[in-house]
């Protein structure tokens, strides 16, 4: 009789085919002479429908009123789903986040991809707008360093 993974395991390796594949696909498009701008704008397009389909699942849970510990919650689901890791200071209208390690960015790095090309940050930014704002309409989410870009963290500010 087969062994079936465990559930976390089966969970890492379809997150792995995921970051590697959607890896690949920008660097693919990257060799074959895609414009920069036109990979940026449509993997962030696909991002935001990802931010917006785990806002419906998620409202149920929060109820009407989304304040800033329900998007932390969020936040930190999310987070952990990509295998992210992070740290944030939580104020009454504010969370802080500071990411240390990112399998995207480790996968771009892997395949050897020019910082540019290394849409994570933009894709995370669409994906984590549009999550906040369908969970609540007033909230903001903006981030503030990418590692991409140089910085040694990326970090996000989140307000309400």
């Amino acid at each position: 009789m087969e062994q079936a993974l465990p559930a976390e395991e089966l969970a890492n390796q379809r997150l792995n085919v995921l970051i590697y594949s959607s890896s690949l696909l920008v660097k693919n498009l990257m060799e074959k002479g895609v414009d920069l701008e036109k990979v940026k704008k449509a993997n962030d397009k696909t991002w935001a429908v990802l931010g917006q389909q785990g806002a419906e699942k998620l409202k149920p849970l929060f109820g009407k009123t989304v304040n800033i510990g329900a998007l932390q919650q969020s936040g930190a689901m999310a987070a952990s789903i990509h295998r992210i890791e992070y740290s944030e200071k939580v104020t009454k209208n504010n969370i802080q986040s500071e990411f240390a390690k990112c399998p995207w960015q480790e996968a771009y790095i892997a395949l050897d991809m020019p910082s540019d090309w290394r849409v994570c940050p933009s894709g995370y930014l669409a994906f984590t707008k549009s999550m906040y704002k369908g969970l609540n309409p007033n909230a903001t989410y903006k981030l503030t360093k990418n590692m991409p870009s140089g910085d040694r963290i990326c970090e996000g500010t989140t307000a309400i």
